[in-house]
């Protein structure tokens, strides 16, 4: 079992907190995590955490995407054995300023490439998930994809995002990958490492727009 510290739980009906309760009931040790701005005490907040899970508040992207992934990033570099850093991204991201999401707020397209570039260029291992929109369809009802392509689009179950999201901590073929994903009808997987296994690595310095 992983010792998974988690940001982004604190508030009913939240992804993180979706995860955070998943993860508990799998037997994860977890750590919920609210004061992102503190570095220090991230520091001793993360000692022997094998993971990190970011859902970023909704609002500033600069500061709640960006700036908290720098200060995670930062202080899980200073642990004594490799921290995996899982980033929840958006799918808009792909499509940068032609999808109507990204002008409506014009900081909020470069405050998520930013969180996302601080991931891979970190040094450490770590997954960055973009979610379609979302829903509120119960877990394992419906097939889940997982691509690549930029300018994927489509409905995701809430909970199939925390699953896939908390598979993502549990199976190593997921790390150094940037994937969105989706419901379409049909099984969930049966094999998540089979799955991630099957994504291209990301390279160091690209954004993937």
């Amino acid at each position: 079992m992983a010792r998974i510290a988690i940001a982004g739980s604190g508030y009913p009906g939240s992804t993180g907190l979706f995860v955070t309760d998943l993860a508990r009931a799998r037997g994860h040790e977890v750590l919920e995590l609210t004061d992102l701005d503190h570095l220090p005490g991230l520091e001793r907040q993360l000692a022997g955490a094998d993971a990190v899970v970011l859902v970023p508040k909704r609002g500033d992207a600069w500061r709640h995407a960006q700036q908290a992934a720098q200060n995670l990033a930062t202080a899980a570099a200073l642990q004594a054995a490799p921290v995996h850093l899982v980033l929840l991204s958006s799918f808009v991201v792909g499509h940068g300023l032609a999808h109507p999401l990204n002008r409506i707020n014009e900081s909020i397209l470069p405050g998520r490439v930013a969180a996302e570039r601080t991931l891979r260029t970190s040094g450490l291992p770590h997954t960055i998930v973009r979610t379609t929109w979302l829903t509120e369809d119960p877990a394992g009802v419906h097939a889940v994809t997982l691509t690549q392509d930029p300018h994927a689009d489509g409905m995701l179950s809430r909970s199939d995002l925390a699953a896939v999201m908390l598979a993502a901590v549990e199976h190593p073929e997921a790390r150094g990958t940037t994937f969105s994903l989706f419901n379409e009808p049909g099984e969930p997987p049966a094999d998540w490492a089979d799955s991630f296994a099957r994504l291209r690595p990301d390279t160091r310095n690209e954004d993937l727009t």
